[in-house]
């Protein structure tokens, strides 16, 4: 178990899978490896293992972004593999200290499963308008930023919402990529429901939005429980901060 004392960045390994041996890899036997690092009460930081199905619920806790992407601090950007929960990041209401950060690893060729982790996407910089710059960032299928608009609060009383960037999607602005070697991909989640600064883009933190319980039942929730030892239920989780849709709904959102 992790020394509160010796505060480390956290790292995955390469071992990113277990299978039955002698078995092919299928839908029901495969699974993942998952790392976490959480921010306790105490203000200790406790790192977990588990191996958990490579299925989307768990899959999304740490799909967000690539290794070696750049979050805003106060003190300038850092890569997401460098921070530790207790960190302050640059949040869409100001400095927000990081709760808990997850990782896995995407590897190549996994086609068999329900896994959703099979295809990363490179976002080119100004690719969402003239006064975005900056180098190509890489994000995860778990990744959705913040689209807002005044004219959403007439339809749905948020002026903002958050979609998924594979929606996006087009080969030239947001290109699907599938790495031939394995990557990193991390996820962070913040005391509320918020959105990172994240280059241009607000990205949402990690949340895993209602109705986990009956998508998971008993056992596979105690799993994906202890995989936040900063929370005692689901519910510590809060509520959503504003609406997720896609990116046909907001364009009938914004009348189009």
């Amino acid at each position: 178990m992790y020394n509160a004392g010796t505060p480390r960045p956290l790292r995955v390994s390469q071992e990113s899978f277990a299978r039955p041996v002698g078995r092919p890899r299928r839908a029901v036997s495969l699974m993942r490896r998952y790392e976490a690092a959480a921010l306790l009460p105490d203000l200790s930081v406790q790192h977990v293992t588990r191996t958990a199905p490579a299925h989307p619920i768990f899959e999304e806790t740490a799909a967000g972004f690539a290794r070696g992407t750049l979050l805003q601090t106060p003190s300038g950007p850092v890569a997401v593999e460098d921070l530790l929960p207790g960190d302050y990041v640059e949040t869409s209401d100001g400095a927000e200290p990081v709760l808990w950060i997850g990782s896995t690893t995407y590897v190549p060729r996994v086609e068999d499963s329900e896994s959703i982790l099979t295809t990363l996407y490179r976002v080119t910089g100004g690719a969402f308008g003239p006064d975005q710059h900056g180098a190509d960032m890489v994000f995860g299928p778990a990744a959705r930023f913040r689209i807002r608009r005044d004219k959403f609060r007439e339809t749905i009383g948020h002026d903002s919402v958050f979609v998924p960037l594979a929606d996006y999607a087009d080969g030239d602005r947001v290109i699907p990529v599938q790495p031939g070697g394995s990557v990193q991909m991390y996820h962070v989640a913040l005391r509320e429901h918020k959105s990172l600064r994240i280059g241009d883009f607000e990205i949402e933190s990690y949340h895993p939005g209602p109705g986990l319980r009956r998508e998971l039942g008993p056992a596979l929730m105690e799993t994906f429980l202890s995989l936040f030892p900063n929370l005692s239920a689901i519910e510590d989780f809060g509520e959503l901060s504003c609406p997720r849709t896609s990116r046909e709904a907001v364009l009938r959102l914004a009348g189009h």
